[in-house]
């Protein structure tokens, strides 16, 4: 069997499959990529049981034939070869010989497939239940919220980013890790029945943050335990995570006895100069609002102090005083775009709440440590 292909479209694909392959994995067969040829289409398969990835690329075949090869080897060997054409010659006993067009490479090479058939069956996107959404959005999304969820695997409600779409083209994404939540909604142009809430992985978020682009659109469906993405030639599965989501309407205050616009540059840089003398793993920071002006202290025994202020067009009827994880304040404040920051407190034990003066529907929770003084 021949197959004429792009050096550079095979080594992309092949190099997307295996990203999802651990490289210790016990399971020989899913240590594997799974080539699906035909006469004008390759298609490349991996898994790990818990995610898979199907992407197409163009290629001319003389037959139709399925193998597994491993991605990594393959990748590779790919890598190192020059762009432009290349032939796969695929013999009857899985060898495949890898010769270049490339007038300067005069080598062959060969990598050993096996037998595709105990593969698992994947299964595959059904489009005409899917819905339609921009890449950008999406990926907007996706960036502002994904720093809040946990990286802990032990609590899989919290390591993955719940979604639900109300009002027929309302979709809001959802990421927490107990200690923060950050929160986004945004219009598609789509109207449906209102999507009861699903919890994606975070590994899964990670492969499609990785694909979505500037321009173009993507879609998805849920389907029992299972969801779909379908970004350009590229399609992922993925589990659903088992598990009640917290009612993160409930996280977010109502009412706030502070609320006060910061310029968002001028707070971030407070902050950052602030964590330098903060101590790990709490990084905790002082703020004290109080009527005119913000001052941020950090004061660590075997680091030293830091006190700035910065001031505020806002008048308070009380002072509050607030501990926070400077990191987990950073964290939100390099996702605002926003010129200015809403802050707003409803008490020194309540979560600081901010919001994109010009993006209500961007709201960041952090909730508070503990202090005994404003000057600890």
């Amino acid at each position: 069997m021949k197959i004429i292909v792009d050096k550079e479209s095979l080594y992309k694909a092949v190099d997307r499959a295996d990203s999802i392959i651990f490289s210790k994995n016990v399971n020989t067969i899913l240590s594997n990529c799974l080539f699906n040829v035909t006469k004008d289409e390759m298609e490349i398969i991996s898994t790990d049981n818990e995610i898979a990835i199907k992407t197409r690329i163009e290629v001319v075949a003389d037959e139709a034939l399925s193998f597994l090869v491993n991605g990594k080897k393959f990748s590779s060997i790919l890598k190192e070869l020059p762009s432009g054409e290349l032939e796969l010659n695929v013999n009857d006993k899985l060898q495949i010989d890898i010769s270049s067009t490339f007038k300067n490479i005069t080598g062959k090479y060969s990598i050993i497939a096996a037998d595709a058939a105990n593969y698992p069956e994947i299964p595959e996107f059904i489009e005409s239940d899917s819905i339609e959404i921009e890449q950008p959005i999406l990926r907007e999304m996706l960036k502002k919220i994904i720093y809040a969820a946990s990286r802990d695997t032990i609590k899989p409600v919290f390591n993955g980013i719940y979604f639900t779409i109300e009002n027929g083209n309302i979709i809001t994404a959802v990421s927490t890790d107990s200690r923060r939540l950050s929160m986004i909604s945004r219009k598609i142009n789509a109207s449906i029945s209102n999507l009861e809430g699903f919890i994606i992985p975070l590994k899964t978020i990670n492969e499609i943050s990785k694909m979505l682009e500037s321009s173009g659109t993507c879609n998805f469906t849920v389907t029992n335990n299972q969801c779909f993405y379908r970004i350009g030639e590229t399609d992922i599965i993925s589990r659903i995570v088992d598990g009640q989501f917290p009612n993160y309407k409930h996280v977010i205050p109502k009412d706030y006895v502070i609320e006060t616009v910061i310029e968002t540059k001028s707070l971030l840089d407070s902050i950052r100069r602030a964590i330098i003398f903060a101590s790990e793993p709490s990084y905790k920071v002082i703020l004290n609002f109080s009527s005119g002006k913000l001052t941020i202290n950090a004061n660590t025994a075997d680091l030293g102090l830091v006190e700035e202020e910065i001031n505020l067009d806002t008048s308070f009827d009380s002072d509050i005083t607030l501990g926070i994880n400077a990191q987990f304040l950073i964290d939100s404040l390099k996702e605002i775009d926003s010129h200015y920051v809403k802050c707003s407190i409803t008490g020194q034990m309540n979560p600081l709440t901010l919001i994109p003066q010009d993006d209500a529907n961007h709201i960041s929770v952090i909730m508070p440590i503990q202090i005994k003084s404003s000057n600890e």
